[in-house]
């Protein structure tokens, strides 16, 4: 004897099946259902068995700015930026955020960037090592329109005011590391900032 339930479950089951095999189901009609694109591929002609595809742009290995960036080697070194001035000014700040040279005040009106900035080398960084406190030395960037492109030159913003002192008191005179800078600013536009 079938009790009502498994009547019901067979009923349904019977229905479901009826609607799923019918001719007309719009389950086994594949037409209406979107098509993978097909791609323009050509074939090199010397071996048919490589494939190339133009439709990918490949990508940079390098996100920097390559040819828009000139290092100018005259004294003192300055960097060039095939750019207009107010292009140039974004585009060094943002370098600027992106590296270790902090920003420590600017002049927008001026086209100016004040950083704190010390050279890389081993001599120099045991020095700061040994220097407890963090070097004051701050260079003032100034970027300059030439046309339609823009120079960017480096120099200490205030000799009488750029000294340390290492933990003994003792004053310590700055060198002026403003080319190695300007050869930093050249290297990290030309190769590391991410522009996007």
């Amino acid at each position: 004897m079938i009790n009502k339930r498994n009547a019901m479950v067979v009923c349904a089951l019977s229905v479901f099946e009826l609607a799923c095999s019918s001719s007309g189901s719009r389950y086994r009609d594949t037409a209406i259902l979107e098509r993978p694109p097909t791609l323009a591929l050509q074939q090199n002609t010397q071996n048919s068995n490589v494939v190339v595809d133009d439709s990918i742009e490949p990508k940079k290995k390098h996100p920097g700015l390559n040819s828009i960036v000139t290092l100018l080697d005259d004294e003192p070194k300055r960097v060039l930026i095939k750019q207009p001035i107010t292009e140039a000014w974004r585009t060094l700040g943002m370098a600027l955020k992106q590296s270790d040279i902090k920003i420590t005040d600017y002049e927008k009106g001026k086209y100016n960037y004040y950083v704190n900035y010390h050279a890389q080398g081993i001599l120099t960084n045991a020095l700061h090592f040994l220097n407890e406190e963090e070097s004051k030395t701050i260079y003032l960037l100034t970027l300059v329109s030439q046309g339609d492109d823009t120079i960017v030159q480096s120099e200490l913003a205030n000799r009488n005011e750029q000294k340390s002192q290492n933990a003994d008191g003792v004053v310590i005179k700055v060198g002026d590391d403003s080319e190695d800078l300007i050869e930093s600013i050249y290297h990290l536009l030309r190769d590391d900032v991410k522009t996007e």
